[in-house]
């Protein structure tokens, strides 16, 4: 009877070498790179400046109508325009200073939608039901605008928080603005 061969130990470790190499270019095929993914591309930037000047006017204009609305429609409207992006400009602004983004130009572009200071300053001389359909109808065209914002963020952003909020926002077309436009024709 014929006692089995035990390998030597050369054989064991050409074996161990062997594996080791295999492993390794396993690893590298699977695209094992020691570079993080990217948490935000520059659509999410561009998507953040943005909205988040574009809140910071619609919480403005917002408040406006919270205070000065004769409908209580109109008023309750606007305080949930302020009590619903006030949080999400917070986030906003968190991301923009995490990332060092550059707060917005001032004198630069306009977000899609954005309530200009000339309509602003128009809306402040109303009052009574002018007031409330401009405000609706305004706030329609900035909806409008912030709807068109989240809809490239979906397209092309990485960041799945601010994808999230994109997500929130580009209902709007479907849900708050026809809503905004009816209330402002039965008003008229």
């Amino acid at each position: 009877m014929r006692t089995p061969r035990r390998p030597s130990r050369l054989r064991s470790l050409v074996a161990l070498v062997v594996l080791a190499v295999v492993g390794a270019v396993f690893v590298t095929a699977c695209g094992s790179d020691s570079s993080p993914a990217p948490t935000h591309n520059a659509t999410d930037d561009a998507f953040v400046v943005a909205m988040a000047r574009h809140h910071q006017r619609a919480i403005e204009v917002g408040q406006l109508a919270a205070d000065k609305g004769s409908d209580p429609r109109v008023v309750d409207y606007g305080r949930l325009i302020v009590s619903q992006q006030t949080p999400e400009l917070q986030k906003l602004d968190g991301w923009k200073n995490q990332w060092t983004l550059p707060a917005a130009d001032p004198g630069g572009a306009m977000p899609d939608g954005y309530i200009t200071d000339a309509t602003l300053a128009g809306l402040k001389g109303m009052s009574g039901v002018a007031f409330d359909r401009a405000f609706l109808l305004d706030s329609a065209t900035s909806e409008t605008g912030a709807a068109a914002m989240a809809q490239r963020e979906l397209a092309s952003g990485v960041y799945a928080p601010a994808r999230e909020l994109a997500t929130s926002i580009s209902t709007a077309p479907t849900t708050q603005i026809p809503k905004l436009r009816a209330l402002a024709a039965q008003l008229g």
